[in-house]
C-alpha cells in the first residue's frame, strides 16, 4: 500500500512538472515572438523614415537641377552671337531636354518609394495586428509606470514565507488607477500577502492585480476599465500593483514581454 501511495505521489508530481514546464516553455515561446515582432516593427518604420528621408534629398536634388536648367534657358539668348537663332535654339532644347528628364526621374523616384513604404506599411499592420491580438490589450496601471522584470524571484521578508515571485511589481504612486487588460470579470479578493487585490478573468486567462488601496470597477468589464488603484496593502513595502498573468488559467508565466508591448 505505502509502495502504491509512493507512486501515485511521483506520478502527480511528474504530471505537475510536465504541465509547469510546457507552461513555461510556451510563455519563453511567446515572449521570444513577441521581441522578434517589436524589432521587427522597430526596423520596419526606421526603414519607411530612410525610405522617405532617401526621396527628400533625391528631390532636392533633382529641384536643384530643373533650378539650374531654367536659369540658363533665361539666359539663353546672350550665349551666342546675335542674329545665330540655330545655336540658340539648340541650346533652349538641351535644357528643356534636361528639365524633362529631371522630371521624368522626380516621377519615378516617387512612384519607386511609394510602392516599397506601402509594402512596408503592410508588413508593419501584419505584425502590429499580431500584436494586438495578444492576450493583454491595456497596461494594467495607467500613466507611464515602471515594470520591473522580477518574475521568478526568490522573495525572502519579514513575517513571509520563503516564496517565488510569480508576476512583476509595476511601480506608480498611490491611487494611480489600475484597468482590465482586457474584457472580462473582476472580482474582488483579500489576502495576507496580496492585501485588497482583484482577479480580472478573461477568454484567455486571468490576471491577478494585489496590494490595491481601493477597488474600482467589479463584475462585468472592458479592457480599460477601471477595476482598482495602486497601494500598499498586504506584505508591501512600497505601492505598487503586483501583476501576474496565467493563461488558460493555468500557472503563473512572465508577463514582461507582453507589458512591454502594452506599457
Amino acid at each position: 500500500m505505502m509502495q502504491g501511495e509512493t507512486a501515485r505521489r511521483a506520478l502527480a508530481i511528474g504530471v505537475a512538472g510536465c504541465v509547469l514546464l510546457a507552461g513555461l516553455i510556451a510563455a519563453a515561446n511567446a515572449e521570444s515572438s513577441v521581441k522578434v515582432a517589436l524589432r521587427q516593427k522597430h526596423d520596419i518604420q526606421a526603414r519607411i523614415d530612410e525610405l522617405h528621408e532617401t526621396r527628400r534629398v533625391r528631390r532636392v536634388e533633382l529641384h536643384q537641377r530643373i533650378k539650374k536648367a531654367q536659369a540658363l534657358l533665361r539666359e539663353a539668348p546672350g550665349v551666342t552671337r546675335v542674329g545665330d537663332q540655330e545655336r540658340v535654339r539648340e541650346f533652349r532644347q538641351r535644357q528643356l531636354k534636361e528639365i524633362a528628364k529631371a522630371r521624368a526621374r522626380e516621377r519615378r523616384l516617387i512612384r519607386n518609394i511609394r510602392k516599397r513604404v506601402l509594402v512596408l506599411r503592410a508588413k508593419r499592420y501584419d505584425i502590429a495586428s499580431w500584436i494586438s491580438s495578444l492576450p493583454l490589450q491595456r497596461c494594467p496601471v495607467a500613466g507611464i509606470p515602471v515594470v520591473s522584470d522580477n518574475f521568478g524571484v526568490i522573495r525572502e521578508m519579514p513575517g513571509t514565507p520563503r516564496h517565488i515571485h510569480q508576476g512583476n511589481d509595476i511601480m506608480a504612486p498611490t491611487g494611480t488607477p489600475i484597468v482590465a487588460p482586457f474584457d472580462g470579470e473582476a472580482v474582488a479578493g483579500q489576502n495576507y500577502l496580496g492585501g485588497q487585490s482583484v482577479h480580472v478573468y478573461g477568454a484567455a486567462g486571468y490576471v491577478y492585480n494585489a496590494h490595491l488601496s481601493s477597488y474600482g470597477k467589479l463584475g462585468a468589464v472592458k479592457a480599460g476599465d477601471v477595476v482598482g488603484y495602486v497601494g500598499i496593502t498586504g506584505n508591501a513595502t512600497a505601492p505598487h500593483n503586483h501583476f501576474e498573468w496565467h493563461p488558460g488559467d493555468g500557472p503563473a508565466v512572465d508577463p514582461f514581454q507582453f507589458l512591454a508591448v502594452v506599457c
